[in-house]
């Protein structure tokens, strides 16, 4: 292998392992299934009369909120409603970014 062979191929691997660890570094939080991801459904709804509600995510840096839901209100508006471990309402925000609720 010639030399200019292997540094385009040490380049290709840094640039990789430089977008795995941004990745990794910005990865959206553990997406909640089951009967507690419907739960807190739920008491999204409830809370956001006349929306639906979406993914529901693992919250780790909110506070007491265990749950964040992404809901779609009925003028197509998204929100995420903060819930705490007891499917409790604790308030409402914008959704980050790359939360869209698919």
């Amino acid at each position: 292998m010639n030399r200019r062979t292997k540094i385009g191929i040490g380049a290709a691997g840094v640039l990789v392992v430089a977008a795995v660890g941004t990745g990794i570094g910005y990865a959206d939080e553990p997406q909640i299934t089951g009967s507690a991801a419907d739960q807190a459904r739920a008491a999204a709804v409830k809370a956001v009369p006349g929306s639906t509600a979406g993914e529901v995510e693992s919250e780790t840096n909110e506070g007491a909120a265990v749950y964040g839901v992404i809901v779609t209100k009925s003028d197509g508006t998204k929100l995420e409603v903060h819930l705490d471990r007891n499917y409790k309402f604790l308030g409402t925000e914008a959704p980050d970014k790359d939360d869209d609720g698919h």
